[in-house]
């Protein structure tokens, strides 16, 4: 299946879909805004290396 109807529509930030996968909205007039930084990645979590 090539098209799932019941994404259409995720690139919406007000939809619940793009809500509940946290997806970013990456309009050009939103490239600056800040992210929540309650969010943020754990410091102490590391990162991996090849």
């Amino acid at each position: 299946m090539l098209f799932d109807n019941s994404l259409d529509g995720v690139e919406d930030s007000d939809s619940q879909v793009n809500q509940a996968l946290g997806m970013v909205n990456l309009a050009p007039q939103d490239w600056f805004e800040f992210f929540d930084a309650e969010q943020a990645r754990n410091p102490s979590r590391g990162f991996r290396h090849e």
